[in-house]
């Protein structure tokens, strides 16, 4: 048997077993396989030519820095501050609270007061004749992109009431009457923040009201407000009961300890027994709450009770949550994550204000792709990478978090939004993927006004280092508006959300009106984008070389190279396609289909990853694993351009190509034949006499001859 790996194809190194002498033979004939005779390459050992020619015309222009963590992590906690501080004063005074205790305080409860309003369960319902529900009128909705085109109403919010209270309960129509006051609100918030999602107040009395409005298929996760806990294990329930009520009433008899409210919450999916005794002794004779039914009537005597210190006093506490999975975004948008910011709202009649009446929570949610967005992923290398978690050390964000199954049915983990980020740092199985073994230095500090902290990730390495070019603006718009150009959709190089009137814009378009000083009152990363330009400009001349390599059928004859492809540390990329689209063998490649392949928010792609690793100049040969699982049969080799020949050079650029598995094959085995270090002929060979096997630098099979049976 004989095994190689193709990792660093300059030249093969091959392993062999069994007798020696013939393997010998073998193993010349296999060295002399090196890429200059395969020629499986052209396409890719020549554009570092015009690479390096064009940057050797500007390498005056150019420094290396290195990258200085501390500093950069606290930057960006900075701008994360400024987006948690915007999305908290929609909620704060002078907006929801202040509107929604106002509107209380104006609004004498009625018992016989008959409003219509839009209930969410029935909106745009009709009847046997075709005449609308009662509080289901006609209710206007059009898809809306900025909520990932949902149908919804931006000028109106929707009210959800529980299916066990009575949608005309008195309770409930004053409540909604006097909270319609949030609606202008609600749009007032939108206009000024337009990167604002889902707005709403959770009553007190039961009822949900929503904006912007949409039908119920989608708002009932919402209607949730407190994060259950799952034990892991079995409880000793009555042990622990016991002690929680030892532990109160040691306090009530001493008053030593915090001067709190006293609760015992137990939250559970079916306690096996029901611990009577424990309550005879403790806690009699107070009732026991054992249906759905009981929640409206009891828990919310004890959460009034529970809240009214924060009532009187005037307290209104920011509450954040963990990361959670939006449920309004369909399943094949992918899973959104968010956080939500709340506060509550209190009753200000003078007749009740002693009293301490919560009359509700007033919310937002936070995509938190829009923290990803401010992540300088140029700044942190190929692997670095940057991350939040709560004060409890649950991850925020993470490049691997990830919420769900990856069973084709996208199942939520169980416990998804209480990961703990030594879950994803420690890694203590490989899952028989590969593996690549980093040193990182972490960054990391308090994101102020939030109970979160950010860090960063550096490698060390190429990855601690950053470089600098400089060309005209003029000569950069040149060269970056060309058709195999195109900037990393989930990078923000101008922010085209924050007005309405820049939402149409795409990322080049953005950058050439800030540059020409169009629309300077755009928000653009001007730093990043100098260094787009001096990318776009440095990389032009592989246009015309992979147009020349097109149109010449000789080095292509038989369509085997499909895709040629480049990308820079800016998150530019060019592509070039030698085949029609409907002829690629996996067509999914560098688009935004295939994640592993493209720029992310969170990290670079797979084949710039790996490349980088390598020793620069020399090709990694491999079978993307996704595309190995569907059998879509392409091999990709890439490699990555360094620009100084020592350590603290960063990488600033990849390039490769795809091609078909049998075209690889071919090449590969047809120049192992010629055995040209032996006069041309081999005294073994892989069709008869041995099995042959080229792997790569992970041990995956990329292709194997075995011997003919006699």
């Amino acid at each position: 048997v004989m095994v190689c790996s193709s990792a660093l194809w300059r030249p093969l190194f091959c392993i062999s077993g069994g007798p020696v002498h013939p393997a010998e033979s073998a193993l010349s004939c296999f060295l002399a396989a090196d890429a200059k005779r395969l020629k499986v390459v052209p396409s890719v050992t020549l554009m570092f030519p015009a690479y390096f020619q064009k940057y050797k015309e500007l390498e005056k222009s150019v420094r290396v820095e290195e990258i200085d963590g501390l500093k950069l992590v606290k930057n960006l906690a900075v701008k994360m501050e400024e987006v948690f501080r915007k999305k908290a004063e929609a909620t704060r005074v002078g907006r929801l609270v202040e509107a929604a205790e106002e509107a209380h305080h104006q609004h004498e409860d009625n018992p016989d007061l008959q409003y219509e309003y839009f209930n969410a369960v029935l909106i745009n319902e009709v009847d046997e004749e075709g005449n609308n529900v009662e509080l289901g009128g006609e209710f206007l909705l059009e898809p809306n992109d900025h909520f990932n085109n949902l149908s919804v109403n931006l000028s109106l919010s929707v009210v959800q009431v529980p299916t066990n209270m009575y949608n005309k309960d008195p309770d409930i129509v004053n409540g909604v009457y006097w909270s319609e006051a949030l609606n202008k609100v609600f749009v007032d918030n939108f206009e000024r923040d337009p990167t604002l999602i889902w707005q709403y107040f959770g009553s007190a009395k039961g009822f949900f009201r929503q904006y912007p409005g949409e039908c119920c298929d989608s708002v009932t996760h919402r209607m949730l407000l407190s994060v259950p806990l799952f034990a892991k294990g079995i409880g000793l329930l009555g042990d622990a009961l016991t002690e929680a009520f030892t532990i109160l009433s040691e306090f009530n008899q001493t008053g030593h300890g915090s001067l709190c409210s006293q609760a015992i919450m137990l939250v559970t999916d079916g306690a096996t027994e029901m611990y009577d005794d424990v309550f005879e002794k403790y806690n009699w004779p107070e009732r026991k709450i054992s249906t759905l039914a009981d929640v409206q009537e009891n828990v919310m005597r004890y959460l009034h009770v529970m809240s009214r210190p924060k009532v009187i006093d005037h307290e209104h506490d920011t509450v954040w949550t963990e990361a959670y999975v939006d449920s309004a975004v369909s399943d094949k948008a992918g899973p959104r994550l968010m956080t939500t910011v709340a506060m509550p709202v209190f009753s200000t009649k003078n007749e009740t204000k002693n009293q301490g009446i919560l009359l509700g929570v007033v919310g937002t949610d936070i995509p938190l792709q829009e923290l990803m967005k401010l992540i300088p992923k140029h700044m942190l290398g190929i692997h670095g990478y940057a991350f939040a978690i709560t004060n409890n050390g649950y991850i925020l964000i993470h490049p691997d978090l990830r919420p769900l199954y990856q069973d084709g049915q996208k199942r939520r983990k169980p416990n998804y939004s209480s990961v703990d980020l030594s879950e994803v740092e420690w890694e203590d199985k490989d899952d028989n993927v590969r593996v690549l073994k980093m040193h990182n230095d972490y960054y990391y500090t308090d994101i102020k006004g939030t109970p979160f902290s950010v860090g960063v990730a550096l490698s060390r390495g190429h990855g601690k280092y950053f470089f600098r070019g400089n060309v005209s603006v003029e000569a950069g718009l040149r060269d970056l508006e060309q058709p195999d150009v195109a900037l990393a959709d989930e990078w923000t190089y101008c922010n085209t959300e924050e007005q309405h009137e820049h939402r149409h814009l795409t990322q080049i378009q953005a950058i050439k009106l800030f540059m020409t000083g169009h629309r300077p009152h755009l928000k653009c990363d001007r730093e990043l984008i100098q260094e787009v330009l001096f990318d776009a400009v440095v990389t032009a001349p592989l246009e015309a070389y992979w147009t020349g390599l097109a149109l010449n059928k000789s080095e292509n004859s038989d369509k085997g190279v499909e895709i040629a492809f480049l990308g820079t540390r800016t998150g530019l990329s060019r592509t070039n396609l030698f085949v029609p689209t409907d002829q690629l063998s996996n067509q999914d490649f560098v688009t935004a289909e295939d994640k592993e392949g493209v720029f992310n928010a969170d990290h670079f792609p797979l084949w710039y990853k790996r490349a980088a690793e390598q020793v620069p100049g020399t090709f990694l040969y491999s079978i993307p694993f996704s595309t190995a699982l569907e059998n879509k049969s392409v091999v990709l080799a890439s490699t990555a351009i360094q620009l100084l020949d020592d350590r603290k050079s960063p990488i600033v650029a990849a390039v490769g190509i795809q091609m078909k598995l049998e075209f690889f094959q071919r090449k590969f085995w047809t120049a192992c034949r010629q055995c040209a270090t032996l006069d041309g002929k081999c005294s073994i060979s892989c069709d008869n006499d041995i099995n042959c096997y080229l792997i790569d630098n992970n041990a995956f099979i990329l292709s194997n001859i075995r011997k003919k049976s006699i």
